[in-house]
């Protein structure tokens, strides 16, 4: 669906990363609800962890585009 006809019909698009994801979900009002405070924030926690881990990565695709570059 083009971006145009998916914005005037409302709809949202998903997180582009965990990193996005993980500040929509510690943001949201129902979640916290569902899970309560605990279980929300350790899993808040946890995600930040996984997504820390993750982004320091030098990816295979980031060596071989940008390495012989230097």
């Amino acid at each position: 669906m083009p971006e145009e006809e998916r914005k005037r019909r409302g709809i949202g698009v998903l997180p582009a990363n965990l990193g996005e994801a993980i500040a929509l979900t510690e943001n949201s009002k129902l979640v916290r609800k569902a899970l309560g405070d605990a279980v929300l924030d350790a899993f808040i926690k946890n995600k930040k962890i996984e997504w820390d881990k993750y982004r320091v990565q030098v990816t295979d695709y980031e060596t071989k585009t940008y390495l012989p570059i230097l």
